[in-house]
């Protein structure tokens, strides 16, 4: 009985020794790789012994490449805005302020075109005066110059008249005079009638006499 309780406790002894020395060999792997290297995975393969296991990394030596997968590298992530500016959405415009502006624009047309008809007509108004003017004075003009034709061709008659009286021939010269006497005016008509009541009573010397301050009075106005 005894005998078998010392085989027991010696074969639990060497057990514990061996879990023992295998978290021990853990223990140093872990420290060896550093925490960012995954230790080799245990097996039941037997393990090299610690002095087989590569040590750190003598200074100036180059160090070992590294076996397995490269981690892949992580870019950093740029929250910086883009270059090109984005053009903001443009406000949509009610549809009862789209028809008030529309309406306003309808009554500001018509407006002008209100003030552009009176204009119209003004610059209508003025043409039409300005034609009416000049259409007056170009009568007014073409009257003075008949006016002034007649008178001279009267006053052309007074002094053939005149000089047929001063032979004493006085046959029709009243008839003439009376035609005369519708270019003349002022003095001159006065003296005209003057010499035809003469003429009515036969005295040529005096209608003689008056057509010559006719004459006279016409050249002096003149």
């Amino acid at each position: 009985m005894k005998t078998g309780l010392a085989a027991i406790g010696i074969s639990l002894a060497a057990a514990l020794a061996v879990v023992l020395t295998s978290a021990s060999r853990e223990l140093q792997l872990a420290r060896h790789w550093g925490a960012g290297t995954a230790a080799p995975a245990l097996s039941g393969s037997p393990r090299p012994a610690p002095d087989a296991l590569p040590g750190p990394p003598q200074d100036g030596a180059p160090s070992q490449p590294q076996t397995g997968m490269p981690l892949a590298r992580s870019e950093p992530v740029s929250f910086e805005a883009p270059d090109a500016a984005v053009d903001p959405v443009p406000a949509v415009q009610p549809p009862y302020e789209r028809a008030a502006a529309l309406d306003q624009l309808v009554e500001q047309s018509r407006q002008e075109n209100e003030q552009l008809g009176q204009i119209h007509h003004q610059l209508t108004a003025l043409r039409q005066e300005a034609t009416d003017q000049e259409t007056q004075r170009e009568g007014e003009a073409e009257q003075a110059a008949a006016d002034h034709a007649a008178t001279l061709e009267a006053l052309n008659t007074l002094r053939q008249l005149e000089a047929r009286l001063e032979t004493g021939d006085s046959d029709g010269v009243d008839e003439e005079l009376v035609h005369a006497e519708a270019a003349l005016s002022g003095r001159t008509l006065l003296d005209v009638e003057a010499a035809r009541e003469a003429l009515a009573r036969s005295d040529l010397l005096p209608a003689r006499q008056y057509l010559a301050a006719a004459l006279a009075e016409r050249r002096v106005t003149r």
